[in-house]
């Protein structure tokens, strides 16, 4: 497992269960301002799909409210859109990965909608 070098951060990583549940992915995209609505339903409704496709046990698509305080934040404006999903293993996230259907969903839905540069995603044992 991983171990901080900080011993004082050790705590945290141990917040969880000992018994891992699996893993979950987590994204968060900006998009570019020419978006439209439409195009962004198509990235949910198409991450959707992969649900029975790709082993997805569960998932969430989300949107940013646009909060002032999320838009004016010290550290930057919050991502528009975000995504979690859930897998049995770490074998079964890296399948999702790869998989063509996955692939083709980022290739011709959230690439062409996406800010460069405002990917930020995670992966960690539940």
């Amino acid at each position: 497992s991983y171990m901080f070098k900080d011993k004082r951060q050790q705590p945290i990583a141990l917040m969880m269960s000992r018994a891992a549940k699996g893993l979950r992915h987590v994204v968060m995209i900006g998009v570019k301002e020419t978006t439209s609505n439409e195009q962004i339903l198509a990235v949910k409704e198409g991450l959707a799909a992969l649900k029975d496709t790709c082993g997805i046990l569960e998932f969430e698509f989300g949107m940013d409210l646009k909060l002032p305080s999320g838009q004016s934040h010290p550290a930057g404006k919050n991502r528009t859109c975000t995504w979690y999903a859930d897998f049995p293993s770490v074998e079964a996230y890296e399948a999702y990965a790869a998989h063509p259907e996955h692939v083709k969903v980022i290739n011709d839905l959230i690439k062409p909608i996406m800010e460069p540069g405002s990917r930020a995603a995670i992966q960690y044992e539940r």
